[in-house]
């Protein structure tokens, strides 16, 4: 919620900031989507909420809010409740540190990056100074050979913020600290305050062919900020599994928790609600699919006399090799099972499958009778579990264990 954070990265998000009422609101797009971080202020939460629900619907857009503190998911829920879909992503934890902790390093779990310390020090002379117009330049420069080192592109939506950042970095109050090996820049570090007492790190790079140039300038910088503020934001690790290790190898006091909302239509209640009734699946894990997955135009349901009575969803699955529309959570009502509602959803969504120029349909059957009922379609029962490694997807679309994750699949011409 820095201000830095939100004009660097415009380029991918878009961001809109407005003034309503003491409230701060921010628009932004997200995976083609509009979306509203928490908004800031004191005030009537209802009022704030119906006003952004109001703009999405302007757009055409349900509402979805992001950034939420563990206080805002639990007000939204108290006050529209059952309305919301929530999702906290373990990838966008913001990792949090005591600032002494960095600087001090103290105590045998820190014994490792002080290691890398010792070893920097003792084969470079080095020299570690605050970020002027003198030296901007030199941290660019690392930085493009930082990229030349991970492949990465200057149109890479990181770079891009950097760019606006350094474009605009004394604009911005942006504070850094820049580190040189034997005369030559090997690392940097970016950031700005978020209140009076954490600053939080938007930047960091190194030179990955000198060793512990990453643990130094990290110790460095919470030397400089320990004497002012009492916590250091770190971002959060994206999912990425290296990243992850190694800020957690720093042992943060908190992973502040972020959480999505989704407002969902009536019909999205009864789908979720036929969804309990029939799978027994926690709210929890619903919620995960509304919020991350679900898509109007691929979810086909019956309804009758304004009820929800069957439902089935399609995820497309793409990879380089293949893509795959994956039908998922085909359920009926227990008081309109065997009319042939589920049978005319099926034949809805492989057409509209085929049209769409998927390799194949797949599906998990629950049960044998399910089995005999989609062989009717066209599926085949395959020997082998569903591999849905290759395939993005940070929801579990299976059975909850591997090895009972045997597919049907129906091939398209």
């Amino acid at each position: 919620m820095s201000f830095a954070n939100i004009f660097c990265w415009q380029d991918s998000y878009h961001s809109q900031i407005a003034l309503w009422q003491g409230w701060l609101l921010v628009r932004f797009t997200i995976d083609g989507h509009t979306a509203y971080m928490q908004p800031i202020g004191e005030g009537d939460i209802c009022a704030v909420v119906e006003v952004l629900a109001a703009d999405a619907q302007s757009l055409g857009e349900p509402l979805r809010l992001y950034g939420l503190n563990d206080q805002w998911q639990s007000e939204l829920e108290r006050l529209f409740p059952q309305r919301f879909a929530f999702y906290a992503s373990p990838d966008n934890a913001d990792y949090i540190y005591l600032a002494s902790d960095l600087a001090t390093l103290a105590g045998r779990r820190y014994q490792p990056k002080r290691n890398f310390i010792n070893r920097f020090v003792s084969r470079y002379n080095y020299r570690f100074e605050p970020l002027t117009a003198d030296n901007l330049e030199d941290a660019l420069y690392l930085n493009a050979v930082w990229c030349r080192q991970k492949g990465v592109s200057s149109t890479d939506a990181e770079q891009l913020a950097l760019s606006r950042a350094f474009d605009s970095f004394f604009e911005l109050n942006l504070e850094g600290w820049i580190l040189y090996a034997d005369g030559s820049p090997c690392a940097f570090a970016v950031g700005s305050a978020v209140n009076y007492d954490t600053f939080c790190i938007h930047i960091e790079k190194s030179d990955i062919d000198v060793e512990g140039a990453g643990a130094m300038i990290n110790n460095l910088t919470a030397v400089e900020l320990a004497a002012r503020y009492k916590y250091i934001n770190r971002e959060d690790d994206l999912g990425l599994e290296g990243l992850r290790r190694a800020k957690q190898s720093y042992y943060p006091v908190e992973l502040l928790t972020k959480h999505s909302a989704l407002q969902l239509a009536d019909y999205q209640m009864q789908l979720r609600e036929l969804w309990i009734d029939t799978f027994g699946d926690d709210r929890s894990t619903i919620d995960h699919f509304f919020v991350r997955h679900f898509d109007p135009a691929l979810c086909f349901t019956h309804t009758v006399a304004g009820r929800v009575v069957a439902m089935l969803y399609v995820v497309p699955l793409i990879s380089a090799q293949s893509r795959v529309a994956y039908i998922y959570a085909v359920a009926t009502s227990a008081d309109f099972r065997r009319q042939g509602i589920a049978s005319a959803l099926m034949s809805s969504a492989l057409r509209s499958i085929e049209q769409a120029g998927f390799d194949y349909a797949a599906l998990i059957p629950a049960d044998s009778y399910a089995t005999r009922f989609y062989e009717r379609f066209g599926f085949s029962l395959t020997d082998a579990p569903f591999d849905f490694s290759p395939f993005d997807t940070d929801y579990d679309l299976g059975t909850g264990t591997a090895e009972r994750n045997v597919a049907m699949v129906r091939k398209f011409l």
